[in-house]
């Protein structure tokens, strides 16, 4: 998208990707159609569609599970600061699930996000299947 067109938008393109998956994720419940488009806007460095992608190879939800790449997604996420991401990492170290459990991880990564001190339950509301 050129300059003028991302202006115009109102949103970059990354972002616009990111919206199409979601809605073909919540709204259709394609999953193999959002994994690509997320994994779109994932490349473009968007941390949430890296989240996002991340939890999805975590779960198997559109493709294979995939530990190694969830990991590297949700890392990517969590390292761009994004709330839900240091979450996730920090659900993984903590449970194991996908890595191997590490609790100082964990608890360092749980402290990041408890840093945003965001409402209870935003992070649930999410992805609470």
């Amino acid at each position: 998208m050129s300059f003028l067109g991302t202006l115009f938008s109102g949103g970059s393109d990354a972002e616009s990707i990111f919206q199409k998956a979601f809605e073909e994720e919540t709204k259709y419940n394609n999953f193999e159609k959002a994994l690509k488009l997320y994994e779109k806007a994932a490349k473009q460095g968007l941390a949430k569609a890296q989240y996002y992608c991340g939890f999805m190879y975590l779960k198997g939800r559109g493709i294979r599970r995939d530990y190694e790449k969830a990991l590297e997604l949700v890392e990517k996420s969590a390292h761009q600061n994004y709330p839900h991401g240091q979450f996730l990492l920090a659900q993984m170290y903590l449970s194991g699930e996908g890595v191997v459990k590490n609790e100082k991880l964990g608890n360092e990564w749980m402290e990041k996000f408890n840093a945003h001190k965001l409402p209870n339950g935003v992070v649930l509301h999410f992805h609470n299947y």
